[in-house]
């Protein structure tokens, strides 16, 4: 099992006691909120604008440099597919590091720093277009129209599939178990392109989904046939969601909190004394979270409808993006030492995936920095700042985009429920981030 890097830190590390913090962090997103009322009256994002970037545009456009990105990540996702198959059912197996690390929570640094660079070189669309290749037809192309309502659903799906077998499923760490969800997972995307063409792949692939949503707060943008240099709030205010991006986020924040959740003492205690299998408990715990954040989160979001032109329903898809920085901050705060140290130890052990003593990419005989335990309270501080950090900026977003939607003297009005959500998502946050 993988070390639960992000409870290092405690509340006792905290520089004040927790309840002021707490109270703090309440104040700070009540305040936020007051100033923007007065300060910030019409949108100021209503267009990505920015700086355009005409020599990045020609690097990322030149079919070489798209050739070499797709085969270097496909490589990778065939030297961790070695592991997979032929390597020992071991910890210092790399495959557990690379689909547990790697693959779900370095996909955020990669979202951030380069846009949409997963899409542009995710191995599934590598492997069908060469399959389309030889078969001579139009990777866009399949041979049944894939309706545009079904949007990212099964990518919301298969965000819970995940995080069931990362969170719930008892065996997953062993490689029968992982080589099973692999298989099917490069089946059904595979498969589902040859039938819809790779349009499924968008819509289906919880690891792309997960990338493109977070990417929409990335500095880079394509804007036209441009890459621009943007302010990511302008990105996010412009990002129309596709159909299921809210049950997307809802899956991302309500799989984080229950990760936090299962690691209380209560929790742990109500479990280790029911009659009731563990599987079964963590499952309902798991789906209890995800449909907590998006029933609270849909319904704030549509009272807005109440004073606006939009049925109440198509709210919560035209405000979900202010929940992305809240889901940044939540995956700073519960995972950035886990990639630290456990990315460091997938790398080491990346250059033996058979554990037969080889150093390929010369980091096998290196050692694991775990510096980072000696500063439980900067850690705490660390998270503390990215939890309320991201509500606040989360609140910015949403103020932006209701002064967008709403006419000038109903947006107050119509910001309040979700005021209330956000401030409920901060307290829970932290009490489950800072539980014994």
């Amino acid at each position: 099992m993988l070390v639960p890097l992000h409870g290092i830190a405690s509340r006792h590390d905290l520089p004040l006691p927790f309840s002021f913090v707490v109270i703090g962090a309440v104040l700070a997103l009540t305040i936020s909120f007051v100033i923007l009322i007065f300060a910030w009256r019409a949108p100021r994002f209503d267009r990505v604008g920015g700086r355009p970037m005409p020599r990045l545009t020609a690097i990322v456009d030149y079919p070489v440099t798209r050739l070499v990105a797709r085969v270097v990540v496909l490589a990778a996702y065939v030297w961790a597919l070695l592991a997979l198959l032929a390597g020992q059912d071991l910890l210092t197996n790399p495959a557990f590091g690379f689909v547990y690390v790697w693959m779900w929570v370095g996909l955020v640094p990669i979202s951030l720093l380069l846009g949409q660079f997963w899409r542009a070189t995710n191995p599934l669309r590598t492997i069908h277009r060469g399959l389309c290749a030889l078969a001579r037809v139009d990777p866009g192309q399949g041979l049944v129209a894939l309706s545009a309502k079904v949007g990212v659903w099964p990518a919301a799906a298969g965000i819970f599939g995940f995080a069931w077998l990362e969170l719930v499923q008892p065996d997953r760490t062993t490689l029968a178990v992982l080589r099973l969800w692999a298989l099917a997972w490069l089946v059904i995307l595979v498969l589902g392109a040859i039938v819809f063409g790779q349009r499924w792949i968008g819509a289906a692939d919880p690891f792309e989904a997960y990338a493109s949503t977070l990417a929409q707060m990335s500095i880079w943008r394509r804007v036209g046939d441009q890459m621009r240099l943007v302010n990511p709030l302008a990105g996010l205010n412009a990002w129309h969601a596709p159909p299921g991006a809210t049950a997307v986020v809802a899956a991302l924040l309500g799989s984080t909190a229950f990760d936090s959740f299962a690691n209380t003492s209560w929790w742990i205690g109500v479990v280790q004394s029911s009659s009731v299998p563990t599987v079964m408990w963590g499952t309902g715990g798991l789906l209890a979270m995800i449909i907590i954040v998006f029933v609270s989160f849909s319904l704030a979001a549509a009272w807005m409808g109440r004073y606006g032109g939009r049925p109440a329903a198509a709210y919560p898809r035209l405000m979900v993006g202010s929940l992305l920085p809240i889901v940044l901050g939540y995956v700073v705060a519960h995972y950035a030492t886990l990639l630290i140290v456990e990315g460091q130890r997938t790398a080491i052990n990346f250059s033996d995936p058979l554990g037969r003593g080889w150093n390929v990419f010369g980091s096998a005989e290196m050692g694991v920095n775990s510096a980072i335990f000696n500063y439980p309270t900067a850690i705490a501080l660390v998270q503390l700042a990215a939890i309320v950090g991201g509500h606040v900026l989360g609140i910015v977003c949403a103020h932006e985009k209701a002064v967008t939607l709403l006419p000038p003297d109903r947006a107050l009005r119509g910001q309040w429920p979700l005021l209330l959500v956000m401030v409920g998502y901060t307290c829970a946050g932290l009490v489950l981030l800072f539980s014994p």
